[in-house]
């Protein structure tokens, strides 16, 4: 099931980055912001991202969990989260999802996902 997380994290990536450059009002909300992502699939492997300059890179697969933002979950709730299948209020409020990551990096990672 992993490669369908990295499938569909490099989806996202394309869509985040097509948005920054086709969107005037959302690449202002993220300018200036450069952040490190960790996404941490419990049944699979970690990847982690950097956004810097309005762009977020490809995902990597990575050992190193610490980032400005970390998101924690198993392969099928990141799945139904990126496919708006799942509610990340209810993942999280249920421990299906954990993050770790200021407010404000929360809102960041609602608007890649």
């Amino acid at each position: 099931m992993t490669n369908k997380v990295v499938t569909k994290l490099e989806e996202k990536v394309r869509e985040f980055n097509s948005r920054i450059n086709d969107e005037p009002t959302f690449s202002k909300k993220i300018e200036g912001k450069n952040r490190t992502i960790c996404i941490c699939i419990s049944d699979g492997e970690n990847y982690s991202t950097k956004l810097d300059n309005l762009k977020i890179e490809s995902f990597k697969e990575t050992e190193d969990t610490t980032a400005d933002l970390v998101v924690t979950a198993s392969s099928e709730v990141i799945l139904a989260l990126m496919a708006k299948e799942s509610s990340p209020i209810k993942a999280y409020m249920s421990g299906d999802l954990k993050v770790k990551a200021s407010i404000m990096d929360m809102l960041l990672l609602k608007s890649l996902f």
